[in-house]
Formats: C-alpha cells, structure tokens, sequence
C-alpha cells in the first residue's frame, strides 16, 4: 500500500498525531489497515499530499493530485448512540463549511450538498467518505476521509469541480487540516451528547437546492435509479426527505445530482 519512502513526518497537534505521508493510494485505506494491525488509533490522522487511489462514495474515484488537501481522521465510536452514526458525513459537512467560512476574507456561500458534498458557486470544492470499521473484536471506529481542492480540481466530472484558490483563498494542506481540527473538537462534543438534532438546522441553512426540484442518484450512475421532487427537509438521523406526488419520501442512500 505504501512503503518507508513515501511516509514524511509525525505531527502533534492538541490531542490528535497526524501521520503525513508523501503519497498513498488511498488515506482510507491506509488508515483501515493501520488500525486493524493496532498501528494507529483513535484520534490518529493520514494525510497524504497525494493519492494515486482515492476513493468518493458509491466507488467512484475522487483524483487527487499535488497541491490539495486529503486526510483520513480515526473516531473512537465506541460511546456513541449508533442512532447518531448515519449523520456523521453531514456533522463533517457543517465542520468543513464553517472551517473554511472562518478562513475566507469575503463572504463565500458555501453550501452542503446532501450527503456529502461542500459547493461554492456550484461548483463541488470538497467530498467527505466515511468508513466504519471494529478492531479489537468490538471497538468501533469510524475513519472519516475528506478531501478539498485547494489549489486545483479535475475536469470533466459528472458534477462541476473547482477550488478554493480561484475563491482567492490561500492556504496549505497541513493549516486547513489544523483550522478543521480546531472546528471538529467543538462541534464534536454536542454531536456526541445530542446527535444531529442540534445540529440540524445549521446543515439546513447552507443546504444546496433546499426547497427546490432536485434528482436524487440513488447509487447506479443510471436513469432508473434517479428519483426527482422537492427538496422539503432532512430528518435527525441525516435522510432526505422529498415531496413527489404530494407524499413525502424518505431517502436514506443516494446523492442530489
């Protein structure tokens, strides 16, 4: 997976041990495998300037050259209310949007694309996977990997891609990666005391297309698997819910395309 020559340096930073690579093929994949042979832990971080492997959600590839931020964080999930753990991409999502917020000299609007996805001006600058997994026959964990194009993005995508530095935001892997950590020690102890509820409507107020017609992908890249309505709410365990037909829907796997 990786090799001696790609591993760069050990950092501290408050209570979590970022391990920064040079290259991987997947931070999240590293990290799995690093927690089950209990080489890491929780609150341990893979950052890796590049992956030649990275992965987004429902197996698509997520490209990830030089120059952007890609990391997987390791969360102790063993006190948590499994009830919580489906909304833990979009308690990311509101961790991310409001990073970055606080790190913009003028007024980006920033929104979150259910589930998963961070836009600004349409245009997709972040993705957020989160893979569960149990080490030590029942200590859970949950590995959230994260990616932001900071100073580049692909082309050709199905959904359009930019970056921050064409929104003159200026900023390493390793200063966003900090400001993200700083934001998620905060957010974190109301997610884990009260779940999403609390949170709900801050992830509401930046949602992309809200109360508009939107096509749910509903995980084949195909038009039997799309489902279009209104987008009227998001329920506490992090599901979309849409009005077709006068009815409301519930969808618990899927993304707004």
């Amino acid at each position: 997976m990786t090799n001696s020559k790609d591993f760069f340096q050990n950092y501290s930073y408050k209570n979590f041990l970022i391990h920064h690579y040079h290259q991987v093929t997947s931070t999240n994949d590293l990290a799995k495998e690093l927690l089950n042979n209990r080489q890491i832990f929780a609150n341990e971080i893979i950052l890796s300037d590049i992956q030649t492997i990275g992965k987004g959600r429902m197996n698509r590839q997520w490209q990830s050259p030089l120059g952007n931020l890609y990391f997987s964080l390791c969360v102790d999930l063993s006190m948590i209310n499994s009830q919580f753990l489906s909304t833990l991409p979009l308690f990311c999502g509101i961790v991310l949007n409001k990073t970055i917020s606080n790190l913009s000299a003028k007024k980006l609007n920033i929104l979150n694309k259910w589930p998963n996805d961070l836009l600004i001006e349409n245009k997709k600058i972040a993705g957020i996977l989160v893979e569960n997994t149990t080490i030590n026959d029942n200590q859970k964990l949950a590995i959230i990997g994260i990616g932001v194009n900071i100073n580049n993005n692909p082309n050709n995508t199905r959904f359009a891609s930019g970056n921050l530095s064409e929104f003159d935001l200026k900023i390493s892997n390793l200063q966003l990666l900090e400001k993200f950590l700083d934001e998620f020690d905060n957010f974190f102890k109301i997610w884990e005391k009260f779940g999403f509820k609390n949170l709900k409507k801050i992830w509401l107020e930046k949602a992309y297309q809200l109360h508009q017609k939107v096509t749910i992908n509903l995980g084949k890249d195909n038009q039997q698997n799309l489902f279009t309505g209104i987008f009227n709410d998001i329920d506490e365990y992090g599901n979309i819910i849409i009005i077709k037909d006068q009815k409301n829907f519930t969808i618990s796997v899927g993304d707004v395309s």
